[in-house]
C-alpha cells in the first residue's frame, strides 16, 4: 500500500460493479437474517408459551435451543450484512469493512461446523448402538 503526503495508509477501494454485488449480497442475507431471528424470536416464544400451558419438556428445550441457535446465527449473519453493507457505504474502509464482514462469517460457519460434526458423532453413535442392539438380539 502507498502512504499518502499525512502519512495514512490508503485502502483498496472496490469499483462500481464489486460494490454492486457485496450489495446485492448484503440485501440477501440481511433478508435471511431477519427471517432467521424471527423464527429464533417465534421458537422461544412458544417454548415460553409450552412451559404455560404444560407441553411436554423435550419438546420445549428443542425449542429453546433451536430458537437460541436461530438468533445466533440470524445477528451474526445480520452484522456480517452490515458489514458487507458499509463496504460500499463508506470510502477508504473497504478492507476493514472485509475483514468484518469476514469474522461475522467466520463465527457463523465456525457454529455451523461444530453443529455438523457434533450430528455426525451422534449418527455414528446411533449407529453403533443399532449394532450392538441387534447383535444382542440375535438379529446378525
Amino acid at each position: 500500500m502507498e502512504s499518502n503526503p499525512l502519512g495514512a495508509q490508503v485502502q483498496y477501494e472496490f469499483d462500481s460493479s464489486q460494490n454492486e454485488l457485496i450489495s446485492d449480497l448484503a440485501k440477501k442475507m440481511s433478508f435471511v437474517a431477519t427471517l432467521l431471528i424471527v423464527t429464533g424470536i417465534l421458537l422461544l416464544v412458544s417454548s415460553l408459551a409450552g412451559l404455560i400451558l404444560s407441553f411436554s419438556l423435550s419438546a420445549i428445550t428443542d425449542s429453546i435451543i433451536n430458537g437460541v441457535f436461530m438468533l445466533f446465527i440470524g445477528f451474526w449473519t445480520r452484522n456480517a450484512a452490515k458489514a458487507f453493507q458499509n463496504i460500499v457505504k463508506t470510502q477508504g474502509h473497504d478492507i476493514e469493512n472485509l475483514m468484518g464482514a469476514l469474522g461475522e462469517l467466520r463465527k457463523l460457519y465456525t457454529l455451523q461446523y461444530w453443529l455438523v460434526i457434533l450430528a455426525l458423532i451422534f449418527i455414528a453413535l446411533a449407529f453403533v448402538l443399532a449394532i450392538i442392539i441387534g447383535i444382542t438380539a440375535g438379529g446378525i
